[in-house]
């Protein structure tokens, strides 16, 4: 007996968003334990340099990670990892000077995490009086697919 599958083709598969093309890249990927995907780069941002983190090693990264740290991974995320320091500052109700300690934290699991001592989770750039962070699209799916594991097991939103 055969299971169900679902077929989509290429021409249909390339009208979904970046975001999408790269989850269903990095399940396909998890589910055949394929070569890592190509990966595509958004011509709206620069992604040059940043972090690729695959499903197992964003679920890593959320391991022991407080609420504060999870609750910004899930604005990222929402935001396809496009972002104002502004939004992070709103959300969690402090200033960028006070969330200092939270980039470093994050710097520092992802570098342990890619067991790379210049890995970069984010890139930052000054737009007026504010600064967009970028975290590069396949770690965005990543996050995305672990969070919801974490959030389906019960853990903090």
């Amino acid at each position: 007996m055969s299971e169900p599958a679902i077929v989509i083709p290429l021409s249909e598969f390339q009208r979904f968003s970046a975001a999408t093309q790269d989850e269903l890249r990095i399940w396909l990927d998890s589910a055949f334990r394929a070569p890592p995907p190509i990966q595509t780069v958004s011509m709206m941002r620069d992604e040059t340099g940043l972090a690729l983190l695959d499903v197992g090693q964003a679920r890593l990264f959320l391991n022991n990670c407080n609420d504060k740290t999870t609750g910004i991974l899930r604005h990222i995320a929402a935001a396809n990892g496009d972002f104002l320091m502004s939004s992070v500052c709103a959300l969690t109700g402090n200033d960028s000077s006070q969330l200092r300690a939270a980039w470093a934290g994050m710097t520092k699991r992802c570098r342990t995490v890619t067991k790379n001592p210049e890995a970069q989770l984010l890139s930052w750039f000054r737009e007026g009086d504010d600064w967009r962070g970028v975290m590069a699209a396949q770690t965005v799916a990543s996050m995305r697919i672990a969070l919801e594991a974490r959030g389906a097991a019960g853990a903090a939103p």
